[in-house]
């Protein structure tokens, strides 16, 4: 899930708005470049959602891992209709179906009333909110149906047929299902290796700009 500002923009506005408060940047890393990048921004640590659930402890369904593995950064959908608040997922004909359009008015009725019994919500407290919180319900609604699409996608491995499933444009970027362990020391590895290689171009420029003053 996620708002329309973009991490590049997002994360350092946050860091000069609130330099006291630790930021921890999610949506678009998987390697050890979008860390390296995500510090330089002003970030302090990075959350890899879509990286980490294709691992192998990551209880993810295997071929649910599979598909990503098969898909590029061009084949997500983002939008709120699949379950009330604006999320990207893995583009697949379910998904296709689930983001098409909100659902009709008896529809929502329907599961505002599934997903208050789901969380063991009187129905009588469901009825005014309906009238008076529309769009509160609408998300609450969604919310409920969505649940059986994300089993069966996360759980089932069922993306061919009813399944959804959360995964963000960096699946472009994951091509293999690694250890934990195995992943974070490449990522580490990288990060190191890519900062290291920009400090250094820095340093050049920097030591050519004094040169180019001194000789002016």
């Amino acid at each position: 899930h996620g708002g329309n500002v973009t991490s590049l923009v997002l994360v350092p506005s946050m860091a000069e708005r609130f330099p006291e408060v630790p930021i921890v940047a999610a949506g678009g890393f998987a390697n050890g470049r979008g860390l390296s990048a995500t510090l330089a921004l002003g970030a302090d640590a990075v959350a890899m959602g879509s990286r980490m659930a294709v691992t192998q402890e990551s209880p993810l369904a295997q071929s649910t891992k599979e598909a990503i593995l098969q898909a590029s950064e061009h084949e997500t959908l983002y939008g709120k209709n699949f379950d009330g608040i604006p999320a990207r997922v893995l583009q697949t004909p379910a998904a296709e179906a689930a983001m098409k359009s909100r659902p009709w008015l008896p529809v929502v009725v329907y599961r505002s009333f599934q997903a208050a019994r789901q969380l063991n919500i009187p129905l009588w407290k469901v009825l005014p909110g309906l009238v008076t919180q529309w769009e509160k319900m609408f998300v609450i609604a969604q919310f409920g149906a969505a649940t059986e699409a994300i089993m069966a996608a996360t759980v089932d491995g069922d993306v061919k047929g009813s399944g959804v499933q959360f995964i963000g444009q960096c699946q472009g970027m994951i091509h293999d299902i690694p250890t934990v362990d195995e992943l974070v020391q490449r990522i580490m590895k990288e990060a190191i290796e890519v900062t290291r290689k920009q400090n250094e171009s820095l340093l050049v420029q920097d030591s050519r700009n004094s040169t180019q003053e001194k000789t002016a």
